[in-house]
């Protein structure tokens, strides 16, 4: 099946990051934690960003900046990428101090899926990064290893004293770093690790109200009011009905 003949679109799920190839609907200001790829395949699509609209064939937005996205008739290849993901750090060079930037992308580099694979969509997009060519970037090691802290643990809520601790610098400077290398303040980098579980474990005829005790939030109105925030939608909105088909096998990747 090529991907014009695909109904609407695939989802593709990742550790670190995930991306909808396909027709997604137009939505309203919201706020992502994860940095966003956006990409018009068959021609451009309108983005508000701070406010502003313009027109775009190909984009990155910065974490935690207000969006909204009106696709109109084009086809999209959005990825959202953890503010830790090494693909982002590759990329965030390319904003040059902005909260958005165009970019321009060789039509080679688009995906050209035979069917929904995962590893190709994952090798696309780290051609299209590696094409654009900009400086790499990194994180701090003490805020990379406290990234690796709340993956692995996954707690309820962030303790920031421990993980000052856990690298050697007060409560206050962590606190500070975290922020500026990341882009998020820490209790809202664990939020989308939650938002993120979730993602992988939704199923149609799951309930929300499951989903939000195993991701570790307060109840299902906060899993609802989070994923409002962050994309104007919940997995449901583009899962259920066929409307767009999951493939999570790189959860299982190394």
């Amino acid at each position: 099946m090529s991907l014009q003949s695909l109904p609407q679109g695939s989802l593709f799920v990742w550790p670190d990051h995930w991306q909808v190839i396909g027709r997604l609907y137009p939505n309203r200001p919201h706020r992502h934690i994860s940095a966003s790829w956006l990409v018009g395949l068959d021609g451009p699509f309108r983005l508000e960003v701070d406010g502003q609209w313009r027109e775009s064939r190909a984009a990155i937005v910065a974490p935690d900046v207000v969006q909204a996205l009106d696709p109109g008739s084009t086809r999209m290849w959005c990825a959202q990428l953890d503010p830790d993901c090494p693909l982002w750090l590759n990329l965030r060079s390319g904003l040059q101090h902005r909260t958005s930037s165009d970019i321009t992308l060789n039509p080679d580099h688009l995906p050209a899926l035979t069917s929904p694979d995962c590893n190709e969509a994952a090798q696309a997009l780290v051609r299209a990064v590696q094409a654009l060519g900009f400086p790499a970037t990194a994180l701090d090691p003490r805020v990379m290893q406290v990234c690796e802290a709340l993956r692995r643990d996954m707690p309820e809520r962030v303790d920031v004293a421990a993980l000052a601790g856990l690298v050697g610098l007060s409560a206050s400077r962590l606190s500070h770093l975290f922020r500026e290398q990341v882009g998020v303040p820490l209790r809202r980098f664990l939020l989308h690790l939650k938002i993120n579980r979730v993602l992988a474990g939704w199923e149609p005829g799951r309930s929300m109200s499951e989903l939000a005790t195993e991701a570790g939030f307060y109840d299902q109105p906060h899993l609802v009011r989070t994923a409002r925030n962050m994309f104007d939608a919940l997995p449901s909105d583009y899962v259920s009905g066929g409307r767009f088909s999951v493939c999570r096998c790189g959860l299982a990747s190394p």
